[in-house]
């Protein structure tokens, strides 16, 4: 292709657009399009890493949730869209630990806090570890 030539790529045809933010690396169209969070936006990333401990959290605060409910407030608390093959997993893992409890009804299964004491020291554990990171981050070279 020249450099005079009108032939539009598509990502150029994405940059243009100026409703929408530039396309990102592993990010698709569902997610870009998903509704903002009324709540915290987290970092995909960071979310993925502490999956376990957002659902349990979730759950911990609905007392009991389909799988599709708990993929919905990922959404509307944290900004971040999830499909059901990320989550699910996650669902199973947890109730094959003993956290979690499952009730089959007609159509879902609804996933509740079967080891509230487990779930809560996961939880517990992992805002420590942000907590020391955020005490580490917070410092300057001349405070060591």
């Amino acid at each position: 292709m020249t450099e005079d030539s009108s032939e539009v790529l598509p990502d150029d045809v994405a940059e243009q657009q100026s409703d929408r933010a530039p396309p990102r690396t592993g990010v698709t169209e569902a997610t870009r399009s998903a509704p903002e969070a009324s709540g915290a936006g987290l970092d995909r990333a960071f979310a993925s890493e502490y999956l376990d401990e957002l659902i349990l959290a979730i759950l911990l605060r609905r007392g009991e949730a389909n799988g599709m409910e708990i993929i919905r407030e990922f959404t509307r608390l944290f900004g971040v869209q999830f499909s059901p093959g990320t989550v699910y997993p996650h669902l199973h893992s947890l109730e094959k630990e003993g956290v979690l409890v499952c009730r089959e009804c007609v159509q879902t299964k609804e996933y509740r806090i079967d080891d509230a004491e487990s779930a809560e020291e996961c939880i517990d554990s992992a805002l420590a570890q942000m907590s020391r990171l955020s005490a580490f981050l917070g410092t300057t070279p001349s405070d060591d």
